[in-house]
């Protein structure tokens, strides 16, 4: 009869024990983060409107985004600011949680990080002064192009326009000052940011027609966290289904550049 006891109780004990381990290993990433009580999101805040201050606080697209995460985890959220060029380290080295910071997925960056879904289709506008004699990519030949630094304008530019001069900013907002101050001849960066500061400038600058590349603009995560991707993706989804999404990009379009 002990004997039989013994193994009934070991039996129950395996059966409470197998489910708890199976959940502890389910979504390590979103239980570290729960336990820590807050998630790190890493921008570069020079980059509305995606990401921008305003009043000494951070605002943009990813702001928004990032804040639906952290709400529906149920934990604080914390941004991290750096140099766009810093980012994909910062986040394989663990300095944070995921990056959203109006990112382009490539196939480069895919070898380091993972990505989420696709949440806004992007692509690369040239900003010119209003009136330039510059009025298709091929003009772009020998001209002063202001980019930010390590972004896909900057490799786009350089690998794309030929004797091109290149200056390097370290925001996007610095690149198209320097097209509207006649430092630069141009300026080439995503799409929404151009679109953004050419609506802002009071008619000073203006856009080429032609689009030089399309993309995709996606958030980054670290290799290995598998159940943290599915979890933003599922934000996202959410946040277009419902309209949220839209609602953020009509706010900072208007918002972003006037700072």
């Amino acid at each position: 009869m002990k004997k039989m006891l013994s193994i009934a109780l070991c039996l129950m004990l395996l059966a409470g024990l197998v489910p708890a381990a199976l959940a502890e290993t389910a979504t390590p990433t979103l239980d570290a983060i729960k336990a820590k009580g807050k998630i790190v999101m890493m921008t570069n805040a020079t980059f509305p409107p995606f990401e921008y201050i305003k009043d000494t606080k951070f605002a943009g697209i990813d702001i928004d985004l990032s804040q639906m995460v952290a709400d529906k985890l149920g934990v604080e959220l914390e941004v991290l600011d750096m140099d766009f060029g810093l980012l994909i380290e910062a986040l394989k080295g663990g300095k944070g949680d995921f990056v959203a910071a109006g990112m382009t997925l490539t196939e480069e960056r895919q070898e380091q990080i993972d990505f989420s879904m696709v949440y806004i289709k992007n692509g690369l506008l040239v900003i010119v002064p209003t009136g330039s004699e510059i009025t298709k990519l091929s003009d772009l030949a020998g001209k002063k192009i202001a980019v930010q630094e390590s972004t896909t304008g900057d490799i786009w530019a350089s690998d794309n326009i030929q004797g091109a001069v290149m200056q390097q900013y370290k925001s996007a907002v610095d690149a198209g000052n320097a097209v509207a101050s006649g430092k630069a001849d141009a300026a080439v960066m995503d799409k929404l940011p151009a679109e953004s500061m050419v609506k802002n400038a009071n008619g000073a600058l203006a856009l080429l027609d032609e689009m030089a590349s399309e993309e995709d603009t996606a958030m980054g995560v670290a290799k290995g966290k598998e159940d943290l991707v599915a979890f933003i993706n599922e934000v996202l989804q959410e946040a277009i289904d419902s309209g949220a999404m839209q609602a953020s990009i009509d706010k900072h379009m208007v918002e972003g550049a006037g700072d």
